[in-house]
């Protein structure tokens, strides 16, 4: 995967990569790891700064998944207005967002649809609450 210059995600890693350790040894891609190509930059050469620690891979990814969660509430929320059916509206992002359908991935985006709608739902409550004790 290679991401888009100048992306959060791109000056992450720029930041997140380090020399490799001597005793380093390169670990091998899992299965279910996607491979993303270290963007080239003048001060941090790709061919010599190319291990990123476990503390940078935990920042990419739990920033990946806020990126995850921003977009699908972007997209589901407003058409959950109209009435339209959850089912085809996830369908339809995964669809636009290339995302194939394994059995599992409808049901992961439900659920991360669904808590992401019960925190906004609740910070609503809360909010409509603080202004009615201010009058």
């Amino acid at each position: 995967m290679r991401l888009r210059n100048g992306s959060i995600e791109s000056k992450l890693i720029k930041l997140a990569v380090v020399k490799p350790p001597v005793s380093a040894i390169p670990t091998r891609q899992r299965e279910d790891e996607v491979a993303i190509c270290i963007p080239y930059s003048k001060t941090r050469d790709p061919r010599i700064y190319n291990h990123i620690t476990d503390t940078g891979k935990r920042a990419l990814l739990e920033n990946v998944k806020n990126s995850f969660d921003v977009d699908c509430w972007t997209f589901l929320h407003d058409f959950g207005r109209i009435g339209k059916q959850q089912k085809d509206l996830i369908y339809l992002y995964m669809e636009q967002r290339g995302i194939k359908e394994d059995g599992t991935c409808w049901d992961s985006i439900a659920k991360i649809y669904q808590r992401l709608r019960k925190n906004y739902l609740t910070n609503q409550c809360k909010r409509k609450n603080n202004t009615i004790k201010k009058w």
